[in-house]
């Protein structure tokens, strides 16, 4: 198992993590890289599943990280993908922005003792990254089959997922 981050900081942190959490035999057989979902530094073909959670908006170009993560899938292999989106229930849309443009930043920003900001950018990275229809499609363009995303959260999340071929 590989954990890969772009921030090698957040490798630190994972370590902690896994460490407080698996068994000693399966702690060990994670490796920890730092790296660029634009540019992965693993070999063609060599990895059996690809998932990024909540991470995907945050990457520069999409479309190149998708086509990065067919790269180093075997054929066969699965990408799964979770992201925030967009309710498409308008009461459920209307409970999600009050939360993440005026509740979440507040309580966060508290819990954490972070005062950067960081909190604050998290609505409207949801709301200009790209529609799960225009997501699939990038999938597809990249050689991926099967594509499928599931509603979760009352459609807070995504759960995409598609097939290497």
């Amino acid at each position: 198992m590989i954990g890969l981050d772009f921030t090698y900081e957040m490798l630190a942190i994972a370590r902690v993590k896994a460490e407080g959490r698996a068994p000693a035999a399966k702690a060990e057989r994670i490796a920890y890289m730092q790296g660029d979902a634009q540019r992965l530094p693993l070999a063609d073909q060599s990895v059996d599943v690809v998932s990024i959670a909540f991470g995907i908006r945050n990457v520069l170009e999409p479309e190149r990280a998708i086509r990065e993560f067919a790269r180093v899938l075997k054929p066969g292999g699965r990408l799964v993908v979770l992201e925030f989106a967009e309710p498409r229930l308008a009461p459920v849309r209307w409970f999600n922005a009050l939360y993440c443009a005026r509740i979440m930043p507040v309580t966060a920003t508290w819990i954490s003792g972070d005062k950067s900001g960081a909190y604050k950018y998290l609505p409207k990275s949801v709301a200009t990254f790209v529609a799960p229809e225009k997501l699939m499609g990038m999938m597809g363009a990249a050689g991926f089959k099967g594509m499928k995303a599931k509603s979760l959260s009352l459609g807070i999340c995504m759960c995409y997922s598609a097939t290497r071929v």
